[in-house]
């Protein structure tokens, strides 16, 4: 369904006669290569991952004096000034959006239901059978909805995980940034400037 963009991309207006959709596709919607985010081999010890087909480990080149520079590259065997970074798995034909929706159907058809033993729970705690009648014969709304409140806050947390943090936000920033030592701040401020300048935005 990614490729209709009636399916990828979002609206926030909503008519009774709406109009064709038209937007730029998030990256998640488009054929990529590099698609397992490196977070998903930190959860597996380093000698499984090796194993599987495919994933390349890419290391950090220390400098002269052992800190590590901007540069990732593919490890070299055997090389000193290479220190593990993370590792990324080549896969062709296939987009990113397909292995986010199995981790989404696995959460639903594995997890999820067991929101049902929460709200009984629930009930059996307050000695209640049903949590209102506005739904007769289905216990209420909440007996209809447990399994969406797992749903959505797991949702939630793989979608900042995974895809892109949603909380990121200037004030934000700032208040991480604050936060830093002094020393931590002049790099950030220098890295940011340097980024600018790149593209375009800052001139001098």
């Amino acid at each position: 369904m990614a490729q209709f963009k009636w399916m990828a991309c979002p609206t926030n207006d909503f008519t009774f006669s709406p109009d064709a959709l038209d937007c730029e596709l998030d990256p998640i919607f488009l054929e990529a290569n590099s698609i397992f985010p490196p977070q998903i081999f930190e959860m597996l010890p380093q000698f499984l991952v090796r194993f599987i087909p495919g994933v390349v480990n890419m290391c950090s080149v220390l400098r002269e004096d052992g800190m590590p520079q901007k540069m990732i590259t593919a490890c070299i065997s055997g090389e000193p000034t290479h220190v593990h970074h993370h590792f990324e798995l080549v896969v062709k034909n296939v987009l990113p959006f397909q292995f986010h929706a199995l981790a989404l159907c696995l959460f639903a058809s594995l997890v999820a239901p067991f929101g049902g033993y929460l709200a009984s729970g629930i009930k059996r705690a307050y000695g209640i059978k049903d949590f209102d009648s506005i739904i007769p014969g289905h216990g209420g709304i909440m007996d209809r909805m447990d399994c969406q409140f797992l749903m959505a806050l797991y949702t939630w947390v793989h979608y900042n995980a995974f895809v892109r943090i949603t909380t990121v936000s200037v004030p934000k920033m700032i208040y991480t940034f604050n936060l830093m030592r002094e020393s931590e701040q002049v790099e950030f401020y220098q890295q940011v400037f340097s980024m600018l300048q790149e593209r375009g935005i800052l001139t001098s």
